[in-house]
């Protein structure tokens, strides 16, 4: 079966959000955690693609995902304070949405370069 690395990177951004998802849902302070899972998706998708997300590309990717994670920090924590018994939900699901949404952008920026690049097991 050949599968295109659109479709390898979109199963993975998946499973990112998922992991957000349950890591924003514990009662821990999640920016920093989650714009390293977020770095990470970055560097995983660069690999799917065939290229290496060096270190600077991959400092510069956590800090804006950071500064955005301070943004929907602040959003999620207003709606949790709005309705305390489903906070944790509000709060995972717009955790879950953004990591798709940065997954999705940082796939569009690939296929623009490699646009239908197969992908490769390596």
């Amino acid at each position: 079966m050949t599968t295109t690395c659109k479709e390898e990177a979109r199963r993975w951004v998946h499973r990112y959000a998922i992991g957000g998802a349950a890591f924003a849902a514990l009662p821990l302070p999640t920016s920093a955690g989650l714009a390293a899972l977020q770095t990470h998706m970055f560097g995983m998708i660069g690999e799917i693609y065939g290229e290496s997300v060096g270190n600077m590309a991959s400092a510069a990717a956590g800090g804006s995902f950071s500064v955005m994670g301070q943004g929907l920090r602040f959003l999620a924590q207003r709606a949790v304070g709005f309705v305390p018994v489903i906070g944790p939900v509000i709060k995972a699901g717009i955790a879950a949405a953004a990591i798709e949404s940065i997954g999705h952008g940082i796939i569009a920026h690939f296929e623009r370069k490699y646009p239908g690049k197969m992908f490769t097991r390596g």
